[in-house]
């Protein structure tokens, strides 16, 4: 899908694209929460120099140079799988991390540990600040350096709440916040062409509809396409067909021309012969029979009474006249 189409999508769907937005910051707060914090517990060792190379009256800290590489000893030592096993002990999810400080160049310690339940990282960097004497006594008696001339240690930092650090909760938001766009779109994209689809068979019906109405009525639905194309409403187009008075329908009213009794004629004609006197020419009486008047046209096209006036001139005679004294 281009983004042209998606642009027109939310602009027809506009409604749709706020719920969806709605969804999804809610979706990103949602995950905020969710997402579960990491805690950390620091605590920070210094090592001291042995008491024989410092001077009955001289200061130990003016004497920490070259214990650097006792620190990374020592934080090797604190490293190994049986520190690990009963760090596991404690928690499964911490991890400990014992080193020198990056942060100094003195001979400090830092044990750094991380896990999900403030409780627990401080109770593993507890168990690991109390690890940090025996574990030096074990190495440099491992080398055979007596009491007067081994290094000890003094805590130096240690961190009374454990803090919540990295990026858990903003990668639990932005994960949230995709989810959400991603359901908005499909779920926008989705629904317009369920729509769409319902409008084409709803115009589709309709122009059937209007395709049936024109085949019944064939002569209005030309005058109307007319009007159509002229800019015009047609005029039949809501012009319902007139009744008569006594309820019966145009098109099967009889001609009263064509009536059975009169042969033809109209029956105010034959009854104004009937009742008329009767004409005398030169005191003479003249009976008058009308003539039949015929409105049908043959098969040929001719109208009949043309023809039979025609024939009558031709070949028949003139109307019989009585005479009566």
């Amino acid at each position: 899908m281009y983004l042209s189409n998606l642009a027109m999508i939310v602009r027809r769907r506009w409604i749709l694209a706020l719920l969806g937005l709605a969804l999804t910051a809610g979706l990103a707060v949602a995950g905020y929460y969710i997402a579960k914090p990491t805690y950390q517990a620091t605590a920070s060792v210094l090592l001291l120099p042995p008491a024989s190379t410092v001077p009955a009256e001289g200061n130990p800290f003016l004497q920490l140079g070259g214990l650097d590489l006792t620190v990374d000893l020592l934080g090797k030592a604190l490293s190994d799988q049986a520190v690990t096993r009963q760090i596991e002990e404690v928690s499964a999810t911490a991890e400990a991390e014992v080193g020198a400080d990056p942060s100094s160049s003195g001979p400090i310690l830092r044990i750094q540990v991380q896990d999900k339940s403030p409780a627990s990282a401080l109770e593993v960097r507890d168990q690991l600040v109390a690890m940090v004497p025996p574990r030096l006594a074990e190495l440099q008696s491992a080398v055979g350096v007596d009491g007067g001339n081994r290094v000890t240690s003094s805590v130096l930092v240690v961190d009374d709440v454990a803090e919540p650090v990295g990026r858990d909760r903003l990668v639990g938001a932005v994960v949230g916040g995709i989810v959400g766009l991603g359901l908005s779109l499909i779920l926008l994209v989705l629904t317009d062409n369920v729509l769409l689809r319902r409008e084409e068979r709803r115009a589709q019906a309709q122009a059937q509809a209007q395709a049936q109405a024109e085949a019944h009525d064939p002569v209005d639905a030309q005058d109307a396409d007319d009007a159509r194309e002229r800019g015009i409403e047609s005029p039949t187009a809501d012009r319902a067909p007139r009744t008569p008075a006594d309820g019966t329908d145009p098109s099967h009213r009889r001609d009263p021309r064509s009536a059975d009794g009169a042969d033809g004629a109209l029956p105010g004609e034959v009854q104004a012969l009937e009742d008329s006197p009767r004409k005398r020419r030169g005191g003479a009486q003249v009976e008058i029979h009308p003539s039949p008047r015929r409105h049908h046209r043959g098969a040929g096209g001719q109208d009949p009474q043309k023809q039979q006036r025609g024939d009558s001139e031709d070949a028949q005679p003139a109307p019989a006249v009585s005479e009566k004294s």
